[in-house]
């Protein structure tokens, strides 16, 4: 339903038009999924179901928020206050959402312009300084890197002792898999990979290159039930790695 009914406007509308009064396009959609099951922990809606897609988990009917963010939501939650945060490729409704909190600084940055952003950082040279942020989100990113080592060893610099920086990327079983060249990464993993993913790092792999780069990390990993009250994906790894 939600689909066909995202492609009936974008047929009938111009894009222009639609991302004007995407909030209100949204709304009336958001009317056929109205419920009690599940719940959106971004925008507070309330569902019979989450809209489910192959490759990012529910989505918020409402809010368009997709299962990562959602998670992601939960562990920022509380860790915001008087805190300087840099947001890489930051998402629309978990970005508003941040926007709202008591941080003392909220950068967002997205370097293709594929987001609304306030900067455009390269990651493998990020333009801050030293020492300076308390918090930084990279989530879905590294694995679209060509130096990714130096972009761990950046994020390592412009962090604060103690500092954090919460990372996400798809992940496989075994050991990392990388091709520079781009060639073959969609066919072996068709379920989460994109063409302009680099490489997809196994947990450790990941973990081992952030050690590298001088991190401690942190791993925790999910196990949720299918169709769970906030649109959780049912296996997630999410790594915190500190300063």
């Amino acid at each position: 339903m939600y689909q066909k009914l995202k492609k009936v406007i974008k047929s009938i509308m111009p894009s222009g038009f639609i991302q004007k009064n995407e909030a209100l396009f949204r709304s009336i959609i958001a009317l056929y999924y109205k419920g009690n099951k599940q719940e959106c922990n971004l925008c507070g809606f309330k569902l019979s179901q989450f809209v489910e897609t192959e490759n990012f988990g529910s989505i918020c009917p409402k809010c368009g928020s997709i299962s990562r963010n959602r998670r992601l939501w939960t562990l920022l939650q509380g860790h915001l206050n008087n805190k300087k945060v840099l947001h890489f490729s930051p998402s629309k409704k978990l970005k508003e959402t941040i926007e709202k909190a008591d941080t003392k600084e909220y950068i967002t940055t997205d370097y293709l312009g594929e987001f609304q952003a306030m900067k455009r950082l390269n990651i493998e040279a990020i333009d801050e300084p030293d020492n300076y942020y308390d918090l930084v989100i990279c989530y879905h990113v590294l694995e679209h890197v060509t130096q990714d080592l130096k972009a761990m060893q950046e994020l390592y610099r412009i962090l604060k002792p103690n500092g954090i920086c919460y990372i996400q990327t798809p992940f496989k079983e075994g050991e990392t898999y990388e091709d520079i060249s781009i060639t073959i990464i969609g066919m072996i993993m068709k379920d989460s990979a994109q063409e302009d993913h680099l490489r997809i790092y196994s947990v450790s792999g990941l973990s081992s290159r952030l050690e590298q780069a001088g991190f401690k990390t942190k791993i925790h990993n999910y196990q949720e039930a299918a169709k769970n009250k906030f649109g959780f994906l049912t296996s997630e790894s999410v790594f915190v790695a500190s300063k």
